[in-house]
C-alpha cells in the first residue's frame, strides 16, 4: 500500500514540474499582448493578439489553479520585452511556444486520465490547437502587411 502511495506522489510531484515547465514555456511573455497590440497597425491582427492574450491568461490562471491545488507552487517568471521586437518573429516563436505547451498539457492530462485534471488539461491542449491557428493567422497578417508597406 505504501508503494501505491509513493508512486502516487511521485506523478503528482512530476505532474507540477510539467505544469510549472508549461507556465515557463508558453506564458512569460502574456503580459506583454496589450503593449505588443498598439504596434499592430491590421485591426484583425491586432484583435486575435488581444484574444490569444486573454486566452493565454486564463490558461495561465488554470494551469497555476492546479499546481496550487497538487500541493506545489507555480513558477510564475515573465521575459522581459526587448526595446526593438519584430512582431512576424515574435509571433513565430509565439507559435512554437503553443506547440510544446499543447504537448505539455496532453502529456499531463494523460498523467491523470480519469480525475478532473485530466479533463481539464486535455480541454486546454485542444483549446491550445486554436491558439496556434490563431497564431499562425496573426503571422500571416504581418506578412501581407510588410508586402503591402
Amino acid at each position: 500500500m505504501r508503494e501505491k502511495e509513493n508512486a502516487i506522489d511521485e506523478t503528482m510531484h512530476i505532474l507540477v514540474e510539467r505544469l510549472n515547465h508549461a507556465l515557463h514555456i508558453e506564458y512569460t511573455l502574456i503580459i506583454h499582448y496589450p503593449y505588443i497590440a498598439k504596434f499592430i497597425h491590421d485591426e484583425e491582427a491586432r484583435n486575435l493578439t488581444i484574444e490569444l492574450g486573454t486566452a493565454s491568461v486564463h490558461h495561465a490562471d488554470v494551469i497555476a489553479s492546479i499546481i496550487s491545488e497538487l500541493g506545489g507552487k507555480p513558477d510564475w517568471s515573465f521575459e522581459t520585452l526587448p526595446s526593438e521586437i519584430d512582431l512576424k518573429s515574435f509571433f513565430q516563436n509565439q507559435i512554437a511556444r503553443e506547440k510544446r505547451a499543447m504537448e505539455l498539457h496532453r502529456g499531463s492530462a494523460a498523467m491523470v486520465p480519469s480525475t478532473p485534471y485530466g479533463k481539464t488539461l486535455g480541454a486546454l491542449a485542444e483549446e491550445e490547437e486554436e491558439h496556434i491557428k490563431n497564431a499562425e493567422h496573426i503571422v500571416l497578417l504581418l506578412h501581407n502587411q510588410q508586402q503591402g508597406a
